[in-house]
């Protein structure tokens, strides 16, 4: 099981492993660069040589970078297609070069246009992007899905399939499954009839071979509210039966798993603890932490 969180990279992302590491990560997520601009920055060999260089001095497995928000594949208006493609490339660039296995990014949006033609769009950009670096294959895609607001597409496993299924190379390809993103778009894993549904019909539309990675939140919204608001682990909508499941069934417990709540990082450090201890079978009360009004 590793255990970890999305941790700074200020100042450059072989920042990263050593504070992850304080607080207890076996795995992090990262922006690789600033996430609030469409232009980033290449990483420079000093610092892809730092990079890795922490990583193995710090012990994280599993990293995963989290594309920019920004970015929306599913857009038909020529410049911001443009512009999202070129984006996710640098991002997909910066990947490679510093050894970060996963990429993961939230699908797109429509934009009014239809889900159909979103996603058709999406795939269709993914394609690009594929066929644009085939010798970038060792960084895998991961499609993460989202709670549904707007015209936001990827709220539903037969939307990430659909999205799949028109893939060339489907291969290059996961799903990181966001608990409270899934909660608010219906899935009801706040219980345990609710926790089965949810992973079976996974299986079936997706194949549990296709998630390669969490990300836990609580919701602080209601269930299938469509909105997107996270909540400190077990102390939202969701509560701490899912999370207890989480690290226990066989399905997910050997998964990476990154915290996302609105802890930061010491509420993190305390979040990973309760976690472990749970997986060992321990009745821990829920760690005493505060939002910490951190958004990600």
């Amino acid at each position: 099981m590793q255990l970890g969180a999305h941790v700074s990279a200020a100042g450059g992302p072989q920042n990263s492993p050593a504070r992850g590491r304080q607080i207890g990560c076996d795995c992090i997520q990262v922006f690789t660069r600033n996430q609030r601009q469409w232009q980033g920055k290449p990483v420079t060999d000093t610092e892809v040589a730092a990079f890795r260089e922490n990583r193995a001095e710090h012990g994280i497995g599993v990293v995963m970078s989290h594309a920019s928000y920004l970015l929306n594949l599913g857009t038909i208006d020529p410049e911001k297609a443009e512009k999202s493609f070129n984006a996710f490339v640098e991002e997909l660039v910066r990947c490679h070069r510093l050894g970060v296995e996963w990429l993961n990014f939230h699908p797109g949006a429509h934009t009014g246009a239809g889900e159909q033609t979103g996603i058709d769009q999406i795939a269709a950009s993914l394609n690009a992007v594929c066929r644009a670096h085939p010798d970038k294959d060792d960084v895998g895609l991961v499609l993460e899905n989202v709670a549904g607001q707007g015209t936001t597409l990827g709220r539903s496993f037969t939307e990430l399939r659909a999205i799949l299924d028109r893939l060339e190379t489907p291969e290059r390809f996961g799903v990181c499954v966001d608990t409270a993103h899934a909660f608010a778009a219906g899935y009801p894993l706040h219980t345990e009839a609710g926790w089965e549904e949810t992973w079976a019909e996974f299986d079936q539309v997706l194949g549990l071979d296709r998630l390669v990675a969490l990300h836990l939140n609580d919701s602080k919204v209601p269930f299938a509210s469509r909105k997107d608001r996270h909540a400190l682990i077990g102390r939202g909508e969701i509560g701490p039966d899912a999370f207890r499941r989480v690290v226990t069934d066989a399905r997910t417990r050997a998964l990476p798993m990154f915290l996302e709540t609105p802890a930061g990082p010491a509420g993190w450090a305390e979040e990973i603890r309760w976690l472990r201890a749970v997986a060992e079978g321990a009745d821990a009360p829920l760690p005493e932490i505060q939002d910490s009004g951190v958004k990600l």
